[in-house]
């Protein structure tokens, strides 16, 4: 084991509702064209991600010859009543003003606390084995979000974060850090059919 550990956070390839710009949480979509998919890295050998078919079939695409290892604990927030529907068809909804105008301390009707989908997604993230130098992990942007609010060099709020679904988020941690759960030492945005350097 190195001194540094880099974690490679990317979100999975856009779905059919994601191009709708539908609420998309624990829906178990499919991605909408796998054609254009590119191998980001064929080398890797582990892959960490979300249990939902979306992550699963784009880190197929990405990583090749992974073995892919399910965590529920990465899935993206449930978003109960409001899944699959759009703004335009919630905009009228009472339930969904309230939680457009105080998301933190209003969930959705059936879904998840901010709170407790924060707290499932970091501890998900602790559970992470300890003892290899790097991490590949699909998940989906609200996971992503999580991750950075919790691990980036420096806090800063939840939705200050653009997660694209062609960009990827490097974070390198010192390995005492990183077996102590602190925050990284650095963190950049690269596209993801770049391999970034290590």
């Amino acid at each position: 084991m190195g001194d540094i550990v880099t974690v490679c956070l990317i979100r999975h390839a856009p779905t059919k509702e994601n191009l709708e710009k539908r609420y998309l949480g624990w829906t178990d979509a499919q991605l909408a064209d796998t054609a254009k998919l590119a191998v980001v890295d064929a080398l890797v050998k582990k892959v960490y991600g979300s249990d939902l078919q979306r992550c699963r079939q784009t880190a197929a695409h990405y990583f090749p010859n992974a073995s892919y290892q399910a965590e529920a604990s990465l899935r993206e927030t449930n978003f109960g009543a409001f899944e699959g529907k759009t703004y335009e068809e919630l905009k009228m909804d009472a339930h969904y003003r309230a939680w457009i105008d105080d998301p933190i301390r209003t969930p959705p009707p059936q879904g998840e606390a901010f709170d407790g989908f924060m707290k499932r997604v970091v501890d998900g993230f602790h559970y992470l084995p300890k003892n290899e130098d790097s991490y590949y992990l699909v998940v989906h942007g609200g996971v992503i979000r999580a991750l950075l609010v919790a691990f980036a060099p420096t806090e800063q709020p939840f939705w200050s974060y653009q997660v694209p679904h062609d960009k990827q988020f490097v974070l390198t941690f010192t390995r005492k850090a990183w077996e102590e759960g602190a925050r990284c030492m650095s963190l950049s945005e690269v596209p993801i059919t770049a391999k970034p350097t290590m």
